[in-house]
């Protein structure tokens, strides 16, 4: 069986998305080991670096937004 690359398993939904806490530190993760000028020319390694943190982005649960500088007594 051929092997994937990370942009074809984007591409297709088969990126396995564990849970949100987990997926997010994938993305920071990942988002830290790319370089900006690398985006630029992007390597095969690089696509597929940055088409699974998009992936996983678009994929992520919204976070609740509390308000927290409410001064109701």
């Amino acid at each position: 069986m051929l092997n994937k690359s990370k942009t074809m398993r984007a591409l297709n939904d088969e990126i396995e998305l564990v849970g949100t806490f987990q997926s997010l530190n994938k993305c920071i993760e990942l988002a830290k080991k790319i370089e900006l000028i690398e985006i630029i020319n992007p390597s095969s390694k690089i696509t597929g670096d940055l088409s699974e943190l998009v992936y996983r982005l678009k994929n992520l649960e919204e976070f609740e937004v509390l308000d927290l500088n409410t001064n109701e007594a």
